[in-house]
Parts: C-alpha cells; structure tokens; sequence
C-alpha cells in the first residue's frame, strides 16, 4: 500500500481564495488513475481552508463557542475542493470516495474502520485537512497528521508528499537560489527552522510528522507535483528527482 499526499500549494492558487489550479490536478489524476496498487490520498486544504481559518482565527485550537459560523464555513469550503478532486478521479477511472475527517477523528484516536473497509473493497478513500471537534472544542487537522495516523495503522511501503518544490533543500529554495537540493537523507538527520505562517504548522511540522512517520514506514518521498511525470516514476519505481527520505 502507498499514501499519497497532494499538497494544497499544487491542487489550489494557495493566495487566491477557493481558486483551483485545475490544468495541474488534472495531469497529477491522469498520472494517478494509472496506478494499479491500493493506495489511500490525501489532499491540503489549500486555498479552499488556509485563508479563512487565518482569517477567523481557528488555526490555534479553542472553544467551539462563538466560533461556530466560522468553523461550518471552512469545512464547508473544503468540502467543496474535496468534491471536485473526488469528480476529477472518478472521471479518469478511480473509484474515489471521500472520508472526511471530521467525521472519523475526534482528540483521541481515529476510527479508521471506513477507510480499512473502502481499501478491503477496491475504492480509493480520499482524506482531507479539516477541522475537527470534540467536547465543545475544535482544531485544524492538517493533511500531514492524517498520513501519520494512516502510516501508524496501515503501516504502507512507502509516503509520496506530492509539493511545489524538488523535494528538500538545506535552505528555502524559493528565498534562496542557491539553495542545495538534499536527494537522500535520514530522518534522525532533518533539522528544519519554520520561517512562515501557516495555519497547520508550515515545514516545520511537517519534516516533525515524517521523523515520526518513520516508525512505521521504510521510506519516505517528497516530490515536485509541477511535474507530474516524476509521480508517475515513484509510481512506476523509476529514477527520479525527489527526496528520499530513510
């Protein structure tokens, strides 16, 4: 089995509110109808749940109280982009269906029966980042804590994060041009400084979630989904540039 992880910065313009970038999602589901092996995806929120979340405040967890309007709007605002990824994979082949987490997570464990069933059957689930709430509380779940929490039940043979850079540098490629691309490394190895805000926790959280990830999975791979044939190489076990993280 394989997690797959589309990041929000490649499936949405993540600066222009619910705006997808729909000729990219488009290849990246071409690519992917062509995969043969069981799988689960996950996709960001994206434009579709940072700006709004930013916006009303919900990226620290609190009360649900007072909150109520903002939280239904984002989660119906990533219900939305979960719809059309699901359509655009249902119209290239993939029997997808949608788990939202919402639904299966509250603050302790998730109840992963329905995803478990859906692969037993030969569909596709597709998770999301989403708000989650329990006890009169809520917090944001990122797409990264959900394919931690998958890594950790499933325990699949390889993480793909699908992002808008070649993998991982030793210093943010997009600030610094002469950043040096890092094709393999180990986990214990990553140190990573967040320098941006983000309303589920930006680079940083992500490289802690993979350290962890790697508990329960062999190998670890981030790539650039701007080029959609280097996802269709992982698929396929070919040469690649991207990151391979041990």
């Amino acid at each position: 089995m394989k997690v797959i992880k589309l990041g929000g910065s490649i499936i949405t313009h993540k600066e222009s509110y619910k705006k997808i970038n729909k000729d990219l999602l488009g290849k990246l589901c071409d690519v992917l109808s062509e995969n043969k092996e069981e799988w689960i995806l996950i996709h960001g929120a994206g434009s579709f749940g940072h700006i709004m979340a930013l916006k009303y405040g919900l990226e620290k967890p609190g009360s649900i109280k007072g909150k109520g309007k903002a939280i239904s709007k984002v989660v119906s605002d990533v219900l939305t982009l979960n719809s059309v990824i699901i359509e655009y994979l249902n119209e290239r082949g993939i029997n997808a269906i949608s788990v939202p987490p919402h639904v299966i997570y509250n603050f302790g464990k998730p109840d992963f029966t329905a995803v478990k069933s859906l692969t037993d059957k030969g569909f596709v689930p597709v998770l999301f980042g989403d708000i989650i709430m329990n006890k009169g509380r809520y917090r944001i779940i990122s797409g990264d804590e959900i394919a931690l929490d998958l890594s950790r039940v499933f325990r699949p043979e390889s993480v793909a994060f699908i992002t808008d850079v070649d993998g991982l540098f030793d210093s943010d490629p997009k600030a610094n041009k002469n950043a040096r691309f890092i094709p393999l490394i180990k986990a214990r190895d990553i140190s990573v400084v967040d320098t941006g805000r983000d309303a589920t926790g930006s680079m940083a959280g992500k490289m802690k979630r993979i350290k962890k990830m790697m508990s329960y999975t062999s190998r670890v791979v981030v790539l650039n989904g701007n080029r959609p044939e280097r996802l269709r190489n992982y698929l396929r076990g070919k040469e690649s540039t991207l990151t391979v993280i041990e």
